[in-house]
């Protein structure tokens, strides 16, 4: 299983949900995938279509305006 980071910050809607899809496509299942940004309605954004695609999130942390979303590959 291998965890990969990315960060979003400084970046605008669309670009963080557009960033996840392409490091989740990259990720076998079980992978973990952590998204670090700070665009407040991306942090939504990514959290719903992560579910809808099948995957995990698996936890949500948010300090001083940025936010950490980790999420796991689903099968």
């Amino acid at each position: 299983m291998a965890e990969v980071k990315i960060s979003t910050v400084g970046l605008n809607c669309p670009k963080p949900l557009i960033e996840t899809r392409k490091a989740m496509r990259k990720l076998a299942a079980g992978d973990i995938l952590i998204i670090e940004g700070d665009h407040a309605v991306s942090k939504d954004e990514i959290q719903q279509a992560v579910k809808d695609t099948g995957d995990a999130v698996l936890g949500v942390e948010e300090t001083g305006g940025k936010w950490i979303i980790k999420v796991q590959k689903g099968a």
